[in-house]
Formats: structure tokens, C-alpha cells, sequence
């Protein structure tokens, strides 16, 4: 794609600062742009920005639902007119033809009223579907009560009535509501607006009849973890990385681990640490971690294990585990797993299965041949599941300049 370049792009996100993966994908493409010369403005709903310098911030000053009132979270969260108005007149007084719009997140700050003001420059839009709450009212297709992949069809009769939700049934059916609001504000926005996946495995379950727009997917960024990859055959460390959650299938590690008679290590914090430490207190817990000490952990590493129960469409831990040559062994639940096992960089096992994952553990832990090979393969062939965090920029720009093209040739129609 040779077409010409967005003269702006609005990037829309509910924090300004990392405080996950989607903001920390929104806050780095801010900042990739900026160097390449691409004014950038980045709209929020959050009162804390960490913004690479030249970045225009518009910001609504607020806080995210979990830290607001109940009755103020549950009408702010549902439409936050605020939101609506401020982005309606930012467009109405800066828009140009040549300005792209981004959606990053909106479900904390900002809630779904920012898809109203967008109609007006739809053709000029793109969603970024870092999970599923494009389809989901709880984001995740997983029923948190049942510890298992929801397969009902979302906001189907039996999806409504199902108490899927991590708290309770009432604020399930407020997730069906602002779903709801969210679906219609999205509909006004359809075909034009385009949508971008992690992996193409998500367009079954988000757009499961089509109808879905324009859908482009692209992998997320990831780097090395380490500067040099290891030979994963000469350490011995079993490791998990990540929330510390039982949606991560924690618990399910942990038996496992047992079962083979092997410690894992648990890097990482959540709400489920303590009952984990106390249920297994023969693992070994690090608590969260910052880069180096993720990088002194992965440094020891024979195996990464990412047991999701979920379908999750990409993760990033383990992407970085063989980018530093470090083999993963992954639930079948996350849509990496295929293309890992068949590169022949780890292996797959059943989602929840502790049985079958103990029996992985231990065949590999004593396997060193088989972990050599998996650890060469990893660093040969890891990269094919992401892209540096400039080919990632590379490839948003090129649908921009498809989205600008098709809009010039609308408005010349």
C-alpha cells in the first residue's frame, strides 16, 4: 500500500498511562507515531497521562468505574455523556479528511457513548479488538461460575440468563445493558468502520454470522525477554507469568505441579494469590515483578506454562518466553497454542486437564533432548506469532491508508 499517510491520527483510550495491554499498546503507538512525524492526539478518560512528548492530550479528568460510586459508575459506565460531548466537539472543531480515529478501550473510562460521535467519520474509524467485548457483555466468552468457555451466543435468551459474572447476577445484567447500548451504537458505525483482531481465530466468536465490517487482523508487538536466548535444556525452572487469577488457570498449574512433583514458579500478583499460596504452599511465589526480575526468572527457565481456561486470543507472556528461547506449554483454550505446537515450540494440552498437564511436566522435565529442540525451534521460529513494535505500527498505518483511500473515493463518488 503506497497511498498516502493520516494527516492525524486520534487514538481513544480509557487510561493514558499502562495500566494494561490495550493501554500499553495505545500509549506505545502514541509514541511510534510520534517519531515518525504523525501528529497524534489522544483522547481519554482517565486524570493521569504518561505520554511521549508532542502527544495532544484531551483528557475528561476522570476515574476508572472501579473507583468511582456505584450509582456514578453504574450510569457513567453505561453512557458517559461527558465523553460523548467532548469528543463530539473535538471533531466538529479538528477534523480533517485526512484524520484516522482509533479505538483502543473504553469500557472503564469512557464507556460506549464515544462510538456516537464517531458516526460522523466511521469510514475513517477502526476498533481494536484487544478481547471480546465487541460480542461478550463480560468480554471474556467464560463463565466464571462454571470455571469453563461460554459457547452460548452472546446476549442470546440463554447467555441473559446464565450468572456467568466474577461478582453476581445483577451486575450481569448490567454488563447485558451496556452491551446493548454498545451493540447499537456500533451498528450505525457498520460496514464502514473497521475492526482489528489479535489473531483470526476471534472472528468466530465475535462475529459469528458475519456482519462484522471491515476485519483486519494483525499480532500484537512483543520483544525478547531476554538479550540472548537460553538453551531451556540446561535449567530446570517450571514458570508461570501473569495475574495471579484462577480465569489463568493457576490453580489447575499448581495440582499439576504437585502431581509431577515439581515446583512451579509464580511471577506475578492478583486476587487469588494468597488462597493459591495457601492451597500449595510448595510453590515458589515472586510476587509482581518489573522487567529485570521477569528477566532474572526467565533467564532460569526450562519451560513457560500458560494455562488459561479461556479462550484468549493472545498472550503476551508466553510470545516473549520464545522470543528468548524458552519453550511454552499452553491450554488449548488460548489461540496461540495451535501454532505453537505445530512449530514444534511447546506443547498443548486440555484446558483445566491438571491430570495431563502433570504428565507434560514431568515427561519434559526430564527430556532434555526434546527441550533442546523446542528451544532452538522458539528462537528460529518464534517471531512468526508477533511483530516488533515497528512492523506493528507498519502494518496499522497501511490500514489507515486503505481506509483514507476508500474514503477519497467515497466522497469523489
Amino acid at each position: 500500500m503506497t497511498g498516502a499517510g493520516p494527516g492525524r491520527v486520534v487514538i481513544l483510550s480509557d487510561f493514558a498511562t499502562v495500566r494494561g495491554g490495550a493501554s500499553k499498546l495505545a500509549v506505545m503507538q502514541a509514541g511510534q507515531l510520534t517519531r515518525q512525524g504523525v501528529p497524534v492526539t489522544f483522547f481519554t478518560g482517565d486524570s493521569e497521562a504518561d505520554l511521549p512528548a508532542g502527544v495532544d492530550l484531551v483528557s475528561l479528568g476522570g476515574r476508572r468505574l472501579l473507583d468511582q460510586g456505584k450509582l456514578e459508575a453504574a450510569i457513567a459506565g453505561l453512557w458517559n455523556r461527558k465523553a460523548e460531548v467532548l469528543l463530539r466537539d473535538w471533531i466538529a472543531s479538528n477534523d480533517t479528511p485526512a484524520t484516522i480515529y482509533h479505538v483502543h478501550g473504553y469500557h472503564q473510562t469512557l464507556s460506549p457513548s464515544v462510538l456516537a460521535p464517531l458516526k460522523r467519520v466511521r469510514n475513517r474509524t477502526v476498533m481494536h479488538a484487544h478481547d471480546y467485548f465487541l460480542a461478550c457483555p463480560n468480554g471474556a466468552f467464560f463463565d466464571f461460575r462454571a470455571a469453563r468457555t461460554c459457547n452460548r451466543q452472546a446476549l442470546s435468551w440463554p447467555c441473559i440468563a446464565r450468572n456467568c459474572d466474577k461478582r453476581n447476577y445483577g451486575h450481569k445484567l448490567w454488563r447485558v445493558a451496556r452491551q446493548t447500548l454498545q451493540n447499537r451504537a456500533r451498528s450505525r458505525l457498520l460496514p464502514e468502520v473497521g475492526t482489528i483482531l489479535l489473531h483470526d481465530g476471534m472472528q468466530r466468536r465475535l462475529f459469528p454470522q458475519g456482519g462484522g465490517g471491515q476485519v483486519f487482523s494483525i499480532a500484537n508487538p512483543a520483544d525478547p525477554m531476554l538479550a540472548n536466548p537460553v538453551a531451556a535444556e540446561r535449567n530446570r525452572a517450571l514458570v508461570f507469568v501473569g495475574d495471579i487469577h484462577e480465569y489463568k488457570g493457576v490453580f489447575v498449574l499448581a495440582e499439576a505441579g504437585r502431581r509431577a512433583g515439581l515446583s512451579v514458579v509464580f511471577a506475578g500478583a492478583g486476587q487469588d494469590l494468597s488462597r493459591l499460596r495457601e492451597e500449595y504452599p510448595e510453590h515458589h511465589y515472586a510476587g509482581w515483578q518489573d522487567r529485570e526480575g521477569l528477566c532474572r526468572i526467565l533467564a532460569e527457565a526450562r519451560l513457560l506454562v500458560a494455562p488459561t481456561l479461556g479462550p484468549e486470543p493472545f498472550g503476551l507472556a508466553p510470545v516473549e518466553a520464545l522470543l528468548s528461547g524458552v519453550p511454552v506449554i499452553i491450554s488449548d483454550e488460548m489461540l496461540l497454542g495451535r501454532e505453537i505446537e505445530t512449530r514444534d515450540m511447546g506443547r498443548v494440552f486440555r484446558a483445566g486437564d491438571s491430570e495431563a498437564l502433570a504428565k507434560l511436566l514431568a515427561e519434559l522435565a526430564g527430556d532434555d533432548a526434546r527441550v533442546a529442540l523446542m528451544s532452538r525451534n522458539a528462537v528460529a521460529r518464534g517471531r512468526e506469532l508477533s511483530l516488533s513494535s515497528e512492523a506493528w505500527c507498519a502494518a496499522l498505518t497501511e490500514i489507515y491508508e486503505r481506509l483514507l483511500e476508500d474514503a477519497g473515493r467515497d466522497a469523489r463518488a
